[in-house]
């Protein structure tokens, strides 16, 4: 018994000490605590917090010793809370008078109120992350303009305080270098089409004179013709290797044209000793054969004159090379020719570079790639061939697959550094859009503007209004929401016989296009909670008894409230939050107090007994009374059960239902407080009275996915920060975003300090213990 209460009571066990006289004597009093304070919590704390042997191993004279509520901010709070919910003393305790709770309240709200979050605020900080696999895909797609998924063959990412995102938790397995290595040569052959290119040399060359060394040589004004098929796209390369005889006060001019219209014009300055490779762009969109012809254009010829005297043209081989993806364009935006050839690379990796790294890139690093670039030419590479293999280089580089941040430095007061723009910008961009910074982003950055005026307002407004913006919908919703968990249920077939695979993409695409309805429509997040509406399609609005919804496309719908509304009549949440037969009222009420009342309720020790349904009779609701009848269970179960008794209305897969096989549902539930209430309409009401809970909740969840880290202690002034500013703008979404964009927690960085345990929290229930 001792052990479970130390589980479900650690962090108020941990004021309720005793201490000598002695000691005592010597502590201040403050405000009252030790003629009001004090005796309380020897007289109900003490039984079980003192001794030789106090409950979970804690000997609590330190705290009632110091009596002061700064040294023990966060254990102060969490018993006011579980005060509040009479959630303390437990059941088997002496039973704490109303008039006493209330002296207890009093004082510990009093002390906690002192802390007016004035002064410096620790900002916390982020520890260097890497690219979780999401963000990796939507990186690659937004930097090269490929949209493929290369991270589906990446392990999968570990998950702390609720999302994937976290960076104490993002680590670096031997197999995931190895991933990341293949991958950067994926994506660069993709997006520059090296590999998967058609190349169609010409065996049916015409034109010129054999000049006995694999070149024709044209020596007065002509053309070399060759017969190539293009295998359709559109955007391929002609490229051909050519040099001349130099003479005059001009270089040799060369033309090339494909079907009789010019592509483009060369100096050839290239001499017989060192031939180049001449490229040119050229769209051709229809599949079929083609003509390229080779025009040497100013013949010259003086033999009055000193030598040399003869100016000719050679061409050698000659290929058309493609089709390339569109994503050649956006990495090679411009033509090269071999006098510019390493200007254009360097122009190429400099932008790509900055890009990809998210800052402005260096000199030196730029240098360190254009050498590898430098050395696929030398060895007979193309350009692209070049630029590719740079490319692989950036994506593997640390500064790519990781985000970082730099510590303050010992100048900063207060140990305290505001990011820069660029740290900011990256910092917002994958917060709402799981990706790099876009151009807009990046200029903002680049100018020092980005926190100028209303322009991080805007931009969050903007981003939010942006199609991708779908990436808040999916990974934060689909996480806070265990929308995720979905792909993975197994309803019993037996069971419900009805449940398909349309049924549960149908599940998840309503709490989604639900979730970013509220987004895109900045609407008020209290709809979370409750609402007069959702989205349904045929099969999902037959599922819930609607009637007059048809086809597959997903419409808005109005709700009956005693029925729906809200993410808790979402069949998603329901089924997720269900066990394979049978509906859970411990899951639906851990998954209540998880993540719309930020109160999780303690992990069970591991061995409590489950809920042997074939040893117990009669409905869910008295089965689960007679397993609370073990004393290890009901002080655990007091305040999830009833929440999840709210719902049973619901099956294990969210239709509605009035029986339980032959037993009539009985929804109603008592909370610790002594609140009543009696389905799912009345426990929204519940829930929407607790809705500055539910703020707190929604702040420290979001918080914690826009910055990548747990929320600690020292951030409660930044959530009821961010909390008061989304009601003070009627709720609304944006708002809650733009506190959080706003805050420094988001804007600043610490100094290194003693690291907290960064284990991840939220475990799910996976039985009824």
């Amino acid at each position: 018994m001792l052990r479970v209460l130390a589980q479900s009571l650690t962090l108020l066990a941990a004021m309720c000490g005793f201490a000598p006289a002695e000691e005592r004597a010597a502590a201040p009093d403050a405000d009252g605590y030790r003629a009001q304070v004090e005796p309380l919590l020897a007289q109900y704390c003490l039984d079980c917090h003192s001794g030789e042997e106090p409950a979970g191993e804690l000997a609590l004279n330190e705290v009632l010793t110091r009596g002061a509520v700064s040294h023990d901010r966060q254990t102060w709070d969490t018993m006011a809370r579980r005060l509040r919910d009479r959630e303390m003393p437990p059941e088997d305790g002496e039973p704490l008078p109303a008039e006493q709770r209330e002296t207890l309240l009093a004082w510990i709200d009093g002390q906690l109120a002192n802390d007016d979050c004035g002064g410096v605020r620790d900002p916390g900080r982020v520890t260097i992350r890497r690219l979780n696999r999401n963000e990796y895909d939507n990186t690659i797609r937004d930097l090269l303009g490929v949209d493929f998924h290369p991270a589906n063959d990446f392990p999968a990412d570990d998950v702390g305080y609720g999302f994937d995102n976290i960076g104490d938790v993002l680590t670096m397995p031997p197999i995931l270098l190895e991933k990341y290595l293949i991958a950067a040569q994926d994506v660069a052959d993709r997006a520059l089409g090296t590999s998967l290119t058609n190349l169609v040399s010409s065996d049916n060359v015409g034109g010129g004179q054999d000049a006995g060394n694999g070149f024709r040589v044209l020596p007065s004004q002509g053309d070399v013709t060759a017969k190539v098929r293009s295998r359709g796209g559109k955007h391929y390369i002609l490229r051909v290797q050519a040099y001349g005889d130099q003479a005059g006060d001009e270089p040799v001019k060369m033309r090339l044209a494909v079907d009789g219209q010019a592509v483009r014009e060369f100096d050839v300055r290239a001499v017989a000793d060192a031939p180049q490779r001449y490229e040119a762009w050229v769209d051709i969109p229809k599949k079929g054969q083609a003509t390229v012809a080779v025009s040497f254009l100013n013949d010259y010829y003086r033999p009055d004159l000193p030598a040399p005297h003869d100016r000719n043209l050679y061409v050698g081989h000659l290929e058309l090379m493609g089709p390339y993806p569109d994503s050649y364009k956006q990495i090679i935006p411009r033509e090269h020719t071999p006098e510019d050839r390493v200007l254009v690379a360097r122009e190429i990796v400099n932008r790509t570079m900055s890009r990809a790294y998210r800052r402005p890139s260096t000199t030196a690093e730029v240098d360190r790639v254009l050498r590898l670039v430098e050395s696929v030419h030398q060895d007979g590479g193309s350009f692209a061939e070049g630029i590719g293999l740079g490319l692989q280089a950036m994506l593997a580089s640390p500064h790519f697959l990781f985000r970082v941040e730099l510590d303050p430095s010992p100048d900063d007061p207060d140990g305290i550094r505001e990011l820069d723009d660029f740290e900011v910008a990256t910092r917002l961009s994958y917060f709402l859009w799981s990706s790099m910074p876009d151009k807009e982003l990046f200029e903002l950055a680049r100018q020092g503007a980005l926190r100028k005026d209303d322009n991080l307002a805007g931009q969050v407004r903007r981003m939010l209004a942006d199609e991708k913006s779908q990436a808040l919908v999916e990974n934060f919703a689909g996480q806070w929401l265990q929308l995720r968990n979905l792909s993975t249920v197994a309803p019993d077939r037996n069971t419900y016989g009805h449940f398909d695979e349309a049924l549960r993409g149908a599940m998840r695409q309503e709490t989604e296009t639900f979730f970013a309805n509220i987004l895109r429509e900045d609407r008020s997040v209290l709809e979370f909670l409750d609402a007069d509406y959702t989205f349904l399609n045929e099969r999902l609005a037959t599922h819930y008894g609607i009637a007059d919804v048809k086809g597959q496309e997903f419409q808005r719908v109005t709700l009956d409230p005693a029925r729906r509304g809200g993410v808790l009549g979402q069949a998603s949440v329901l089924t997720v939050t269900s066990n394979p037969t049978r509906t859970s009222p411990v899951k639906r009420g851990k998954w209540v107090l998880d993540n719309l009342l930020g109160t999780p309720p303690a992990d069970p020790p591991p061995d409590v007994p489950p809920l042997e349904e074939a040893m117990l009779a009669g409905t869910l609701r008295e089965r689960m009374e007679q397993h609370r009848e073990n004393a290890v269970c009901a002080s655990c179960h007091k305040v999830m059960d009833p929440l999840g008794f709210g719902l049973e209305n619901y099956d294990g897969v969210g239709a509605w239902r009035d029986k339980d096989g032959e037993f009539a549902i009985d929804a109603s539930g008592e909370l610790p407080n002594g609140q009543k209430f009696s389905g799912p309409q009345e426990l929204k009401q519940v829930l929407l009275a607790r809705q500055d809970d539910f703020l707190r909740c929604l702040a420290e969840k979001m918080l914690t996915y826009g910055l990548g880290r747990g929320v600690e202690y020292s951030d409660r002034c930044t959530v009821r920060d961010v909390a008061a500013a989304t009601a003070a703008n009627e709720y609304r979404f944006s708002s809650l975003i733009l506190a959080v964009v706003q805050s420094d927690a988001f804007q600043k960085r610490s100094a290194p300090r003693v690291a907290a345990d960064a284990s991840a929290t939220g475990k799910e229930a996976t039985d009824d213990k």
